[in-house]
């Protein structure tokens, strides 16, 4: 059974990005050019996560 994405699912891609953002982006490092690399990384994961969640808690149900 395949599911669609509604405008309901994307309502915790926001919070999961900033959430990556912050995690990952608190790791310590010299230049500003790695933090900032750091903080795209922590969205990147972020929103990964999320798609996974809102694809995988259909198949639990």
């Amino acid at each position: 059974m395949t599911t669609y994405f509604t405008i309901g699912d994307f309502i915790l891609v926001i919070p999961m990005a900033l959430a990556g953002a912050l995690f990952v982006g608190a790791l310590p490092c010299k230049t500003e050019f790695r933090h900032n690399a750091l903080r795209v990384l922590g969205a990147l994961i972020g929103v990964m996560f999320a798609v996974v969640l809102v694809e995988g808690l259909p198949a639990l149900v």
